[in-house]
């Protein structure tokens, strides 16, 4: 996953996510890209992590 990757973190905080960087930033990571499918239309809902975690790399490319 691109969870070290500032892409991925800028795509998140163009979604008005903000990770901080004490430990567990992984499980965090995880865990956004958990609720942001749960709470996506179709078809997006019925992607992978890692289809979104792609996503948020490209997103600010």
């Amino acid at each position: 996953m691109a969870v070290y990757d500032r892409r991925a973190h800028d795509g998140l905080h163009a979604l008005d996510i903000n990770l901080s960087h004490a430990p567990g930033r992984y499980s965090r990571y995880i865990e956004a890209i958990d609720q942001l499918l749960t709470a996506a239309p179709d078809p997006i809902r019925n992607w992978t992590a890692r289809d979104f975690d792609t996503a948020l790399y490209w997103m600010t490319a």
